[in-house]
């Protein structure tokens, strides 16, 4: 049986950003995870041998027993990441941060120019609190990485970013992939790059960043174990519960495998027949990707094909995947190819 190495816990859906690509639907940001379930939690997991937990949201610093849950983690020796916007990053919180030698910190920059940024997060000053916060974790040693999630908004703005991250000794990477929301709702995927958008974006990244996916775009590159690239994890070393406390696949994935308000994390583990579902998931299950040459190339998701099909189907992938992988290989071939006979 497989051996969970990390959960991730979404302590809260609340946020005090309104990013336009968020997966999350406007009226389901209002839960914080019980405090009393929390802290069970942690104990189940050091029980289970979990070796790391991440803390997202929403924005988990919203969450009135954040600084409570990073403490908790700390005393049973967890490894630890947050994932926030850093808004909300006080004094007290940067001192709790670094006494509990919280291993990373990752967050979310659109954009060096305040006026992109803000216009994705929806919060005017959203910028200035983001980079103010990248700073001073640096200035204490502490590790961060920057994501950078491109969207029609922001969607030339990486090379900005990345080279700001060079910069400070930041961990950085690009995301072009938006899903769509856990209740199936499409609004925000008008603001997802078109096939045409996303390969622009991907020169500029094989242009910029040099560090960026350089073995999985090299050509000749074979998966090295035949496994379905984005179901590596899945329920295998990796496992999520939400602000509910209920236990799902992945944070975009709201499949509810279990309820810890009514089970254990191990009962859950163990006989939940959804993991056990997506723990045997492999290339099988997609025989056109078992076949595809593109399959190096390809962003599909699991979440993201549940999340985009009305019947919740993880099977499902949509038409614009498979296009835009045939693209990026056709792009990414031709690209090395000019560099070799330049």
């Amino acid at each position: 049986m497989p051996q969970p190495g990390f959960l991730q816990i979404e302590l809260t859906t609340r946020c005090n950003e309104n990013c336009v690509h968020c997966y999350i639907p406007r009226e389901n940001r209002n839960q914080d995870i019980d405090p009393e379930l929390l802290c069970d939690l942690l104990n189940q997991s050091k029980e289970m041998g979990i070796e790391e937990i991440i803390f997202s949201g929403g924005e988990p610093m919203l969450h009135p027993g954040f600084l409570e849950a990073i403490d908790r983690a700390n005393w049973h020796g967890f490894r630890t990441r947050v994932f926030s916007n850093l808004t909300l990053l006080s004094d007290d919180i940067l001192f709790q941060l670094k006494k509990w030698q919280v291993h990373e910190i990752q967050t979310s920059l659109y954009s060096i120019d305040p006026e992109i940024h803000d216009r994705v997060t929806k919060m005017p000053g959203s910028c200035e609190l983001t980079l103010r916060g990248i700073k001073n974790l640096i200035d204490r040693n502490i590790n961060i990485f920057i994501c950078c999630a491109l969207t029609k908004l922001n969607k030339h703005s990486y090379p900005g970013v990345l080279a700001f991250a060079l910069q400070i000794g930041a961990n950085v990477a690009p995301n072009n992939l938006i899903t769509a929301q856990t209740d199936q709702g499409k609004s925000n995927l008008e603001f997802r790059l078109d096939n045409e958008e996303a390969l622009e974006v991907i020169r500029e990244i094989l242009e910029n960043d040099t560090a960026y996916d350089t073995e999985r775009f090299r050509p000749g590159y074979r998966n090295p174990d035949g496994a379905l690239p984005c179901a590596r994890n899945v329920c295998t070393s990796s496992i999520c519960v939400n602000a509910r406390g209920e236990v799902i696949p992945q944070p975009g994935w709201q499949k509810v495998m279990g309820d810890l308000n009514r089970q254990s994390l191990r009962d859950i583990w163990e006989n939940s027949p959804e993991i056990k579902r997506i723990q045997n998931i492999n290339i099988r299950d997609f025989p056109k990707c078992g076949i595809c040459p593109n399959i190096q190339f390809c962003g599909m998701s699991l979440e993201g094909n549940a999340n985009e099909n009305p019947s919740g189907d993880p099977f499902a992938i949509p038409e614009n995947v498979c296009a835009l992988a045939e693209a990026t290989r056709i792009l990414v071939h031709s690209y090395h190819a000019a560099k070799e006979t330049a």
